[in-house]
């Protein structure tokens, strides 16, 4: 929204208003042949559902460890948050913080209020300074720590935060979050906190080849146009992946990580062989298992096992998806919305951004679901995701179409026959209707998750 004002002095009494508001605020100065001319850009800071699961956390772990890919939010979220505007908030992103975190971490933590450290990755001593604070108070100093989810920072808190620390984890946003839509009236939080479908009714309506191209990191989702999305997906690929990657580990030919990147993209959603991958991109085995295992501890990968019972005779070999669908995307030369048309390629595509709103939701229990998909090896049948939460297992089909009927359940109905300890089953569509579809199965837009 742009606010066009002629007046100076009440551009200052706005920008203050939107402060109190928490609304991001640019101003920009534009001087014409007859006055000044101030252009407002108010843009609303976006609540995130983990707001509520770190003030959680914040009562039972003095310090809250705050991880997830590059430029998912994280540090937006630290900074903006109503309930941690009274913080004392540390970037080690400052040159001058970061020399003093090395050099003086007891005068940099001086006090006893609570503190964000962002970026924390860079000086892994410091948290040995927090141990010291954290022990001396008995639990009583807070903390929470940000960084990037590299191996560095997932290991260091675990020898000295051990019994103090709690794991969160942040992702990009989900189709709540970017609506204003409160997470406790999702689909999948009904279903577990109700134990039962979500009431028959309408769900917000989404393009979903735009919804899948753009995914959910905040800087491309909430991009003004196409041209600018896609700027900012080639800078993430290069500058965020592949160079954060490589600060990591030493890799001798780029070009074979980026074909295996690439190949990976590709095949999202089907079962991967490392030996293939590794034919496809030129590296050896090893060196295939070891990158993807780095993809996999940065949580820029995520893999998902067949799900079986005792004796069951079900595929076990693992899927691949990535982190963002928008991603995705990018690595497989999809460089527009259009080409998202094809069904056939939609489809894939589209099982990934339901992936995230799913893994979206779990990243907020206390107790994290498990996430599978279900394929047998004696019928032609397969089921997407099976979640299991506790004692209940729930199937989800993912069907790009905007209408379903009971054709569509058949895969489900023999996933809930071969598992009675499967409840319900959900088919996940592109319609807005949620409604019964067969005997313990429902129809959920994806919108309504």
């Amino acid at each position: 929204m742009f606010i066009i004002v002629f007046n100076p002095s009440f551009c200052t009494a706005l920008y203050n208003m939107c402060k109190l508001t928490c609304l991001f605020v640019h101003i920009q100065m534009l001087f014409c042949a007859y006055s000044n001319v101030m252009i407002i850009q108010v843009m609303h800071y976006l609540s995130r559902s983990m707001e509520s699961r770190i003030e959680q956390a914040l009562e039972s772990h003095p310090v809250i460890i705050l991880t997830g890919p590059r430029q998912v939010g994280k540090s937006t979220l630290l900074e903006h948050a109503d309930f941690l505007k009274h913080w004392k908030y540390l970037t080690l992103d400052d040159p001058d913080i970061l020399d003093q975190a090395k050099e003086d971490p007891k005068g940099l933590l001086w006090g006893d209020g609570p503190v964000i450290i962002d970026e924390v990755q860079r000086r892994p001593e410091l948290l040995l300074t927090i141990k010291y604070l954290v022990d001396q108070t008995k639990g009583r100093r807070k903390f929470i720590l940000s960084g990037s989810g590299n191996v560095s920072l997932r290991q260091a808190p675990r020898e000295t935060l051990a019994g103090r620390a709690k794991y969160l984890h942040l992702t990009g946003l989900n189709f709540r979050e970017l609506h204003g839509l409160p997470p406790e009236d999702g689909a999948l939080s009904q279903i577990w906190n109700n134990s039962s479908f979500p009431k028959v009714g309408s769900a917000p309506s989404a393009d979903i080849p735009a919804a899948v191209w753009r995914g959910g990191l905040p800087g491309v989702a909430l991009a003004a146009n196409e041209r600018v999305a896609l700027e900012r997906q080639s800078g993430y690929i290069d500058t965020y992946i592949q160079r954060d990657i490589q600060d990591l580990v030493k890799i001798r030919h780029p070009e074979n990580f980026r074909g295996l990147m690439e190949n990976l993209a590709l095949a999202t959603g089907w079962e991967s062989v490392q030996a293939e991958l590794g034919n496809t991109c030129g590296e050896t085995r090893s060196n295939v298992s070891r990158y993807m295992s780095l993809l996999l501890d940065t949580n820029l990968l995520h893999e998902l096992r067949g799900y079986s019972t005792k004796g069951e005779r079900a595929y076990k070999q693992s899927k691949f998806y990535w982190f963002d669908s928008g991603v995705a995307c990018y690595l497989s030369n999809i460089h527009s919305e259009n080409a998202l048309k094809n069904k056939d390629v939609k489809g894939r595509y589209f099982e990934n951004l339901v992936l995230q709103q799913i893994l979206s939701w779990t990243f907020l229990q206390i107790i994290s679901p498990e996430i599978y998909y279900w394929k047998p090896k004696t019928a032609e049948a397969e089921v997407d995701f099976v979640v299991r939460f506790g004692t209940e297992t729930i199937g989800i089909e993912v069907k790009s179409s905007e209408k379903v009927d009971f054709g569509d359940t058949k895969s489900m109905r023999a996933f809930l026959h071969a598992h009675p300890d499967a409840s319900r089953g959900i088919i996940v569509y592109g319609g807005r209707e949620i409604f019964p579809v067969a005997t313990n199965i429902a129809a959920i837009p994806w919108t309504a998750l």
